[in-house]
């Protein structure tokens, strides 16, 4: 289970129905708690005073960020466009209770092409004849 701290329940309820997930219920002003296909977001409230601005580590991943992001974009404060990597693309908004959710897409072909392309960098840097080097 992930937990993530909200110092306005309601409106992080709201916003992560908005978002599409699926809510498996809702104690008014004490809990909430959403299904991520087989593990449970759940949302406790805090006050405000006791919550610092964070990085969360939460990441959910999606098959196609921009077209997600285009269609996000009116109603999710993004940090930034979304940023292309050499793992994948990436971009982050921050839910109603300030914690910073990042959505990522994965770009295996992007990384198994660097991976060979290193490879190939290390061997003519060698200069070794040896072609198992």
């Amino acid at each position: 289970m992930l937990i993530l701290m909200q110092p306005d329940l309601e409106a992080a309820v709201q916003f992560y129905e908005e978002l599409g997930l699926t809510k498996k219920f809702h104690l008014q002003g004490k809990w909430a708690e959403f299904d991520l296909k087989g593990t449970s977001l759940g949302l406790c409230p805090i006050d405000a005073k006791d919550l610092p601005d964070r990085r969360t580590g939460f990441v959910l991943e999606v098959e196609d960020l921009k077209a997600l992001y285009e269609e996000l974009v009116e109603q999710v404060k993004f940090m930034s466009e979304p940023v292309e990597a050499i793992h994948g693309l990436m971009v982050s908004f921050r839910d109603p209770g300030g914690n910073v959710i990042d959505l990522y897409q994965p770009t295996p072909e992007k990384v198994k092409e660097f991976a060979a392309k290193a490879a190939q960098k290390e061997k003519e840097s060698c200069g070794c004849s040896n072609p198992d080097c």
